[in-house]
């Protein structure tokens, strides 16, 4: 028997591990195992490589097999192309690790054999409704939110320099569609979180930031990097240059807001402190942190042990296990496309009245993200 595999979009943490965990179980059961290079670009070119004899560390970050963001549909006669290609090598199965762009390409080629992993640090492939989620989190989502908790609280953020030198800091999240990331940060305790789900009124902002500084003397704000306007417009994005998926390419929305504010504060107080920071790819780069590599190690197993026994197209899934997280399987076909498997941050978990997470919601991340308490007053 014979499985590949393939890693595409953004890069997460815990990539390598469910590479090195799959070599190994395919291992253990005398399987052949192959891994495309540069994602679906790989499976279109017919570039892989033999992965049987390979010891890869799993707690180096990153993949090794590369990426690319590759829209089967845009490719001529793309799914045909992969079908022959999978054949033509022997492939009898094979396992995508993706978010959600890469996942829907699976959808193009329904008939054959799938596993299907999770992983993105936007954390917006799955579903959750009425306070139950299918997919707790996907892989990368751990390790990403536990830094941005860290970047913005008192024990090892920003908020020490917040609080020394009075300044209004307003911090850039990755998260295009979804705010799950920068509501993570919640568990660092900032003052204000503003997500793509819920546009922007400014104005409420801006009175609420007015008050909290002459509180505290300081104020932490966390934003998203695809969150809009009260109109609906992006704050910051480049509608001329997208992606494959017809993504645009976002940035600098902490350094707009941040401009703002400074304009609109100074008749208030001395602005001149109020600064952005956007620590970007450094939420994805990095080793996987324990939660995200146990998980791993467990996708990659159950992804070859599956395939070599069953033909049918699965999606691994988390779900909590008592105190730990396990993996289970659901049924891919059922999906008619991947946009009912996108899922959003809804006002059951975030108050757009106080731009912030609600109880229910810091119920959902204390189960994987450690907290950092805040401190109210600074009487030094």
């Amino acid at each position: 028997m014979k499985l590949a595999i393939l890693t595409g979009g953004g890069d997460v943490a815990p990539l390598n591990a469910i590479i090195a965990s799959t070599i190994s179980q395919c291992n253990k059961i005398n399987i052949e195992i192959v891994g495309y290079l540069n994602g679906w670009d790989g499976v279109v070119c017919n570039s892989y490589i033999k992965l049987n004899d390979l010891n890869l560390n799993s707690k180096i970050g990153g993949t090794f097999l590369k990426a690319s963001r590759v829209n089967l549909k845009k490719v001529e006669k793309g799914a045909s192309i992969v079908i022959e290609n999978l054949k033509e090598n022997s492939i009898d199965g094979l396992i995508v690790i993706g978010g959600e762009d890469t996942l829907s390409n699976a959808l193009c080629i329904k008939e054959f054999p799938k596993v299907l992993i999770s992983k993105t640090i936007d954390n917006d492939v799955g579903s959750y409704q009425n306070g139950t989620f299918l997919n707790s989190f996907t892989l990368g989502f751990p390790s990403a939110a536990e830094k941005i908790a860290s970047f913005v609280s008192l024990q090892e953020g920003v908020r020490t320099t917040a609080y020394s030198h009075e300044r209004i800091i307003v911090l850039e999240s990755m998260g295009m569609h979804a705010g799950w990331l920068a509501l993570s940060s919640s568990q660092g305790s900032p003052d204000f979180i503003i997500i793509p789900e819920f546009p922007l009124d400014y104005e409420k902002l801006k009175e609420l930031v007015i008050k909290r500084f002459r509180d505290q003397k300081h104020v932490i704000i966390v934003i998203s990097e695809g969150a809009r306007w009260k109109d609906g417009t992006w704050i910051s994005a480049d509608e001329f240059e997208k992606d494959d998926f017809d993504h645009p390419r976002f940035r600098g929305t902490a350094e707009i807001l941040a401009k703002r504010l400074k304009d609109d504060l100074k008749n208030y107080f001395d602005t001149r402190n109020i600064n952005s920071v956007n620590p970007s790819y450094l939420y994805r780069s990095g080793k996987p942190n324990k939660l995200d590599r146990e998980i791993a190690v467990k996708m990659g197993a159950k992804a070859a042990k599956h395939l070599a026994t069953s033909s049918e197209t699965v999606f691994l899934y988390t779900y909590p296990s008592g105190s730990f997280f396990d993996i289970e399987k659901f049924d891919f076909n059922t999906l008619k496309n991947i946009e009912s498997f996108h899922r959003f941050v809804d006002d059951s978990l975030y108050d757009p009245e106080t731009f912030n997470i609600t109880a229910l919601g810091k119920t959902y991340f204390d189960t994987f993200v450690p907290y950092y308490p805040a401190i109210k007053k600074y009487k030094l």
